[in-house]
Parts: structure tokens; C-alpha cells; sequence
């Protein structure tokens, strides 16, 4: 399978750092690898719990009681049930060390038995302005999806502590640890006789379907099992558990995750997967395009092939508005995108102009790739 290259407008120092690490990488990604490195069952989900939640002890930087209602309410009701004390939401006006704030905690994919502890996110609902040195006050933490009627929506988690605030905004922070589990949460994969397999959306397509599917078969007709897999459509797989292996179906999925699957197996479309966020921009190293001109405010880009000679009367100049860009070999009339963005980086090309220019190839059909923003 090709290699990736990911590409951050930074200083050429750091490029060529990054271009040797991307080249081991390369290296490695066409060496065969495991059926797990592609897929994941379904029903082994992350899940999220959630609930609301009073930090104290904050120095006169908590919610504004005659702002933020809610947060007065919720200091009265906490009053009632832990100390029996009975007020008015209206007598604690001047109170400014209490702040309102969500408590969120992820469980990862494996799930999570009662007593286990996780990290839990806490951000300001209301009109604090810093949560710095608060105590979060015991807090339970519940699915955010309503429970049928008739349940009852008990916690899985309660979580207190601490909090470490973003130094970026004092408003958020973390209580490491602070999520203690009540309740297990058990992960199971097994549906009926079977289980799916979901491919990874970055590997994707009715091509890569198919062949994990009878590579999937091939590996099982070993152990005289036969037509065990097969495709639902371009991102999930349906393996059926054989009957002789029913008796120990863990150990069948262990088997199965672990089959091996060549590096060229997994055939995806060549893709350039565009992360605003960190502005990152990561290209396939098939991507390639076609001679183009783009123009992108004062800054012109031209492919040129082949690569024009510099003479007396037609000299290079290094202090251009344009980017010269010629194919590596004669006579080709495409090129590595890779190369493109080496030269958007040396020229110091803002991230949003870099994105700018390859939306417009896109647009105009000369870049051989599909575009992913995240």
C-alpha cells in the first residue's frame, strides 16, 4: 500500500525531519499487516457519560448568582439534600465562589468494570470566569440518550476531585482520576452466530471489502471452515462464528483479528485528507495532477513540463511571484501533489491558501484524488 505524506507549513528544518520520519513510515506500510489494523468489531464502541455538575472553593471567580439562575438553584438544591438547609435561590446572590459546569467522561473501546477511574473533562456553563483551584462536588455521570420509559436512568460513573484548568482557558479544565465507575460496562461483539467487521473509514471501498472478505475465507478454509464472510457493503464485513467454534467464540474472534493482510491489499482511492484544526494537509503519494495554473490572491502557481533551462535571455529568477514546478521525468504530463506542496512551503504559502489551491485543482479535474476536511 502507498505510503502518506503529511505536510505542515512550517520551516524547511522541520520538513525535512518530517519527510525522513514519513519515509520510514513508507517503509513500513508496505509490510504486511494485521486484519485488526483495518477493522473493528461492532459493538466494542468508545462511550460517553455526562452529567452537570457545582465547583467550590473558587476565589470570587464562580457564576454571577443574579446572571446564571440555574447555578442558584442548584447550590439551594445541593444545600437541601446534603445539609438540610432550606433557602431562597435569591438570598445566595452574593455568593462568587460556585460555577455551574458539565462533567464529561470517555470509556474506551474495551468498556470499564465498577471501581475502574478515568479522567474527567469539565467546562463552565455559566458566567465564571476562571475554575481555578474549584472542587468539583460529587457528580453523577449518565449516558446522554434517555432511557426507555418505565428504566430507571441510573449513573454509571460519579465523578469529584480536583481540577487542573487549561492554562489556554481558565473556563476548562480536567480532575484526573475523578471519574470512579459504578456500574460495568460490558462490550460485546457477538451477534446471534456472527460478528461485523467495520472497516476504517480511511480504508473503505467496495475493492478493499472484497478482498478482506476472501482473504477472510481463504484463511478459514484452512480450518475446514467455508463461506464464513461475506460483504454488506464498502465498510462492513459479516463473518459468521462456525458452529464448531461457538464453544469458545472469543478465542475465534482472537484468531480472526489477528489474520494477516498484505500492504496491497487494502485498495483505497488515492485521497488528501485536510485537518483545519492542526492545519495539517496529508497526501497519498499516488496523488498526482496534471499540468494546472492556479491564481490564489497575489500568488500564482504554474506546473510546467517539461522544466524550462535558464539562459541569457530567459533567466530563472528566485525572486518570483510564480512557483516553476516540472514533472520528474520527460515527457510526463503529471505530477506528485507532494511536490506542490514543497513549493507552496517554500514560498511560505499560507495553510488556507494551500487549501484554497487544491480545492480549485479538484474543481477544474486536474488533481487525481478525493479531498476529506476534517
Amino acid at each position: 500500500m502507498s505510503g502518506l505524506l503529511s505536510l505542515r507549513t512550517a520551516n524547511l528544518a522541520f520538513l525535512t525531519l518530517f519527510a525522513l520520519l514519513v519515509g520510514a513510515v513508507s517503509a513500513r506500510m508496505a509490510v504486511a499487516g494485521e486484519l485488526q489494523e483495518y477493522c473493528r468489531l461492532r459493538g466494542l464502541e468508545a462511550n460517553q457519560f455526562s452529567g452537570i455538575g457545582l465547583i467550590t472553593g473558587l476565589e470570587d471567580t464562580g457564576d454571577s448568582m443574579k446572571d446564571a439562575s440555574g447555578t442558584a438553584q442548584s447550590l439551594a438544591g445541593l444545600l437541601a439534600k446534603e445539609l438540610n438547609i432550606r433557602s431562597d435561590p435569591k438570598s445566595l446572590s452574593k455568593v462568587k465562589s460556585v460555577a455551574l459546569v458539565t462533567v464529561t467522561v470517555d470509556i474506551p473501546t474495551t468498556g470499564a468494570r465498577s471501581g475502574d477511574r478515568f479522567d474527567v473533562r469539565i467546562s463552565a456553563v455559566g458566567t465564571a470566569t476562571s475554575l481555578s483551584r474549584g472542587l468539583l462536588h460529587a457528580s453523577p455521570l449518565k449516558l446522554p440518550i434517555e432511557p426507555p420509559a418505565g428504566i430507571a436512568w441510573l449513573p454509571y460513573a460519579v465523578a469529584s476531585g480536583q481540577i487542573e484548568v487549561d492554562p489556554a482557558n481558565p473556563r476548562v479544565g480536567v480532575v484526573r482520576g475523578g471519574a470512579q465507575m459504578v456500574r460495568d460496562v460490558l462490550q460485546n461483539p457477538i451477534e446471534g452466530d456472527a460478528v461485523t467487521l467495520l472497516i476504517g473509514t480511511q480504508y473503505a471501498g467496495y475493492a478493499t471489502a472484497a478482498s478482506l472478505s476472501d482473504l477472510i475465507n481463504d484463511e478459514l478454509s484452512l480450518s475446514g471452515y467455508s463461506d464464513c464472510a461475506r460483504v454488506i457493503d464498502q465498510g462492513a464485513i459479516h463473518v459468521r462464528i462456525p458452529q464448531s467454534a461457538t464453544v469458545d467464540a472469543n478465542a475465534f474472534i482472537a484468531r480472526l483479528m489477528t489474520f494477516t493482510v498484505p500492504g496491497d491489499l487494502v485498495r483505497t482511492p488515492a485521497r488528501v485528507v485536510i485537518d483545519r484544526a492542526n492545519e495539517v494537509i496529508t497526501v497519498d503519494d499516488r496523488v498526482e495532477f496534471r499540468p494546472a495554473a492556479v491564481t490564489a490572491g497575489t500568488l500564482r502557481i504554474t506546473t510546467i513540463s517539461p522544466e524550462p533551462q535558464p539562459s541569457v535571455d530567459e533567466p530563472i529568477a528566485d525572486t518570483i511571484a510564480w512557483a516553476g514546478i516540472a514533472t520528474s521525468e520527460a515527457g510526463r504530463n503529471s505530477m506528485k501533489l507532494r511536490s506542490l506542496l514543497d513549493a507552496l512551503i517554500e514560498l511560505d504559502v499560507p495553510f488556507t491558501t494551500q487549501v484554497a489551491i487544491l480545492r480549485s485543482l479538484k474543481t477544474q479535474g486536474a488533481m487525481k484524488a478525493e479531498i476529506i476536511e476534517q
